[in-house]
């Protein structure tokens, strides 16, 4: 279809050349209707000319187009609005100069649009080059510091893009878990918090389901997402969107952040594995639960309460306040009392990290 439509163009502009180089250079040879006809001639030649050429050349055309659309999808906001402004002071630049260049013979008649053009680009060049100097003089700081809050900026000048404040998506369990609305509590977490109806309508659902116990857990759930919604440090969105052609939740919710070009909050690890399969970033409370844990290395003691016997001969089992448990070895006869132990070794497993240790020789 671009194609096409680039051919159409070139055949215009080509057939237009045609005419107005017939009728220029022919006006002194050709009179009456041999020169209309010479002059339909050149358009329909040239525009077949130029028809043809546009087949040689417009695949190579629209392919920089849409590299150079991609492109632009980056371009920080800023940078578009200085741009602008650089982009106008190159056309009347450009249109100033042109106004003299349009009495020169044949060539005025070509040559301010390609001066306009010269300006224009070096316009948006000296612009984007002296960008502080331009925001300063326009007054334009305030505008520019919110931009780059809501889109992306280049990092250390080296190309690459990266995105601050991109809206987080809430899935069922996360809201479900609860500790979701304690994390936004703390305002670790910036941006748009998006809870999309489809979420919501699960939410209800459970909390109207037979089961007591989903039955709580779905108002639990409605209850941290009325916190969250309370809270003052995020600002959170009911979004309105549903995609009836899919009936997995799950599937939905990729399909949301995919269009949003947001992050998935979730603790259930088959939609992370979902998500990131299918390029979505996903935040899994899970993983952020595990590496705020308290970190104990072997050597180090600690007083902990054993609280229950464990599994193997003469072990305890304690607790650190972050709920990572310790199995203490000799402990089985000191359930219910406090004492030092030395960490002996750590292991982490899927499950989540367990700490051995033994009775430290500084008890009584």
């Amino acid at each position: 279809m671009y194609l096409i439509i680039l051919r159409i163009i070139f055949a215009v502009i080509g057939g237009g050349i045609g005419y107005y180089a017939v009728s220029y250079f022919g006006e002194n040879y050709l009179k009456g209707n041999f020169l209309l006809v010479g002059e339909i001639g050149g358009f329909i030649l040239f525009g077949i000319v130029s028809y043809f050429v546009a087949g040689f050349a417009g695949r190579r055309i629209v392919s920089n187009i849409r590299a150079a659309g991609e492109r632009a999808r980056k371009i920080p906001g800023s940078n578009l609005v200085v741009g602008v402004v650089g982009l106008f002071a190159g056309l009347v630049i450009g249109s100033l100069i042109s106004i003299a260049l349009r009495f020169l013979p044949f060539l005025g008649s070509f040559l301010p649009i390609i001066v306009v053009i010269i300006f224009s680009y070096i316009g948006i060049i000296v612009a984007l080059n002296n960008k502080s100097v331009v925001v300063s003089l326009l007054g334009l700081r305030r505008t520019d510091r919110r931009l780059h809050d809501q889109l992306e900026f280049p990092f250390d000048g080296n190309g690459k893009y990266y995105k601050i404040a991109r809206p987080k998506i809430l899935d069922t369990s996360c809201i479900i878990d609860g500790r979701i609305s304690e994390i936004v509590g703390t305002g670790f977490l910036e941006g748009k918090f998006i809870i999309p109806n489809f979420i919501v309508g699960e939410l209800q659902e459970i909390a109207d389901s037979e089961d007591s116990i989903k039955r709580v857990r779905g108002r639990s759930g409605l209850d941290a997402l009325q916190k969250i919604q309370g809270s003052k440090k995020v600002d959170v969105e009911i979004l309105e969107k549903d995609y009836p052609d899919l009936k997995s939740v799950d599937s939905k919710i990729i399909k949301l952040a995919r269009e949003l070009k947001g992050v998935i909050l979730t603790t259930d690890l088959n939609l992370c594995k979902v998500a990131r399969l299918k390029g979505v970033d996903v935040l899994n409370i899970n993983d952020l639960s595990t590496a705020l844990k308290m970190m104990v290395l072997p050597g180090e003691k600690l007083n902990v309460e054993i609280v229950k016997e464990g599994k193997e001969k003469d072990q305890g089992v304690a607790y650190l306040s972050d709920g990572t448990m310790i199995v203490v070895e000799g402990g089985k006869s000191l359930v219910g009392r406090e004492i030092e132990v030395l960490i002996t070794g750590v292991l982490q497993t899927p499950a989540g990290r367990m700490v051995f240790s033994k009775i430290s020789s500084d008890n009584d």
